[in-house]
């Protein structure tokens, strides 16, 4: 397995954006989800799509076996952290995960017998990004649903206006996550 870097201190509620990208520099995806527990979403998508990235770009024998390697300890730290108590995810959408984390051992397991099937790489980066996708609109989601209450709030809460709320707040934050 490849050497473990030393983390640096970062904490989850800095700009998530800008710490996911220098956690990358210094941290494995690993250690990125034991952190956050994860719980900080986009810190949590950037490492899976890090992950995928590699196994997609793995031209060499050696790139495989590191992007292999890389991404079973990601997964085993999402296995580890599903089990925290602390951890807030939806009972269902932990044991999804935990399937997928078993998926991700036995296709590891197999890519590395003899010649490491290209295929395999990519069914293994799909997931990853598959993951990271679903993470990242469920964060959209609730910071719609959020801003759709206050402007529900802020204007008396009348009723049967819901829809316009909804698409008001939809647009406020494709704008916001647009210039970022």
């Amino acid at each position: 397995m490849a050497k473990r870097k030393t983390a640096t201190a970062k904490t989850a509620d800095a700009a998530p954006s800008l710490e996911a990208a220098e956690a990358l520099a210094t941290d494995t995806g690993a250690e990125i989800v034991l952190k956050t527990n994860f719980a900080a979403i986009e810190q949590d998508a950037v490492a899976l799509l890090h992950a995928a990235s590699l196994l997609v770009e793995a031209d060499t024998p050696e790139k495989a076996n590191h992007a292999l390697d890389h991404n079973l300890r990601l997964w085993v730290a999402i296995k580890t952290v599903l089990q925290n108590e602390e951890n807030t995810l939806d009972s269902e959408v932990k044991a999804n995960l935990r399937n997928l984390a078993q998926y991700v051992t036995v296709t590891t397991m197999e890519a590395t017998q003899g010649s490491i099937e290209a295929r395999k790489l990519v069914s293994l980066s799909r997931i990853n990004m598959h993951i990271a996708e679903g993470l990242l609109h469920g964060q959209k989601s609730r910071m719609v649903q959020e801003r759709a209450y206050e402007i529900w709030e802020r204007e008396g809460r009348p009723d049967g206006r819901e829809m316009d709320h909804w698409l008001r707040a939809e647009g406020e934050i494709a704008e916001l996550l647009t210039n970022r």
